[in-house]
């Protein structure tokens, strides 16, 4: 009994300890300029509606498993934007922010294509392309506020959506919400 106790006993606490982690509340935010505050709320709203729209486009089109998605992705050649400088030990706000600016104008281009294949969708891709636009602008300006240096890019390339137009549209919305979680972590790490 005493040797079931000594096993029980540390993976009770062990467990505790997760439990307790795991409700550990977010960071401290309170250092945040209010522009990032804003902004990192708009991101974390726009991510709830992608991640809704996804699972709605999974539900309505039955998707297989996340590997057999991966496997038409890449036969598709659906990429993920590049945020690679927002990932950084040390952040480089232009060069992060100059991503994230790109990566929004790429996934207002994308989500047109999937409102033209999916227009039983569109109001949520129209509401999903403002909110996008509104976030770029909000980045802008906090560009300039940051006084770095504003790059514009041309807009994003069209996708090959000729088969499996649904999708392409779902992993189109997949990899947008990766890109919004993306951008919160920078803008936390930005100002971090």
């Amino acid at each position: 009994m005493s040797s079931e106790r000594s096993v029980i006993l540390p993976l009770i606490s062990i467990a505790l300890w997760g439990l307790m982690c795991s409700a550990t509340p977010l960071p401290e935010t309170s250092g945040y300029p209010d522009s990032v505050l804003d902004n990192l709320e708009f991101v974390l709203r726009i991510r709830k509606d992608v991640a809704k729209m996804k699972n709605d486009l999974r539900k309505e089109f039955r998707l297989g498993s996340d590997n057999e998605l991966q496997l038409v992705q890449e036969i598709l050649r659906i990429e993920q934007v590049d945020y690679s400088h927002c990932r950084k030990d040390l952040c480089n706000k232009e060069d992060c922010f100059n991503q994230i600016q790109t990566g929004l104008s790429t996934y207002q281009h994308s989500l047109s294509h999937v409102a033209q294949i999916l227009p039983s969708f569109s109001e949520k891709v129209t509401g999903l392309q403002l909110d996008l636009s509104n976030l770029s602008t909000n980045i802008h300006r906090q560009i300039l506020e940051s006084v770095v240096t504003a790059v514009t890019f041309p807009q994003g390339e069209t996708l090959d959506l000729q088969n499996q137009r649904a999708i392409g549209s779902y992993l189109v919305v997949r990899n947008l919400e990766k890109f919004m979680e993306a951008i919160a972590r920078a803008l936390r790490h930005c100002y971090s």
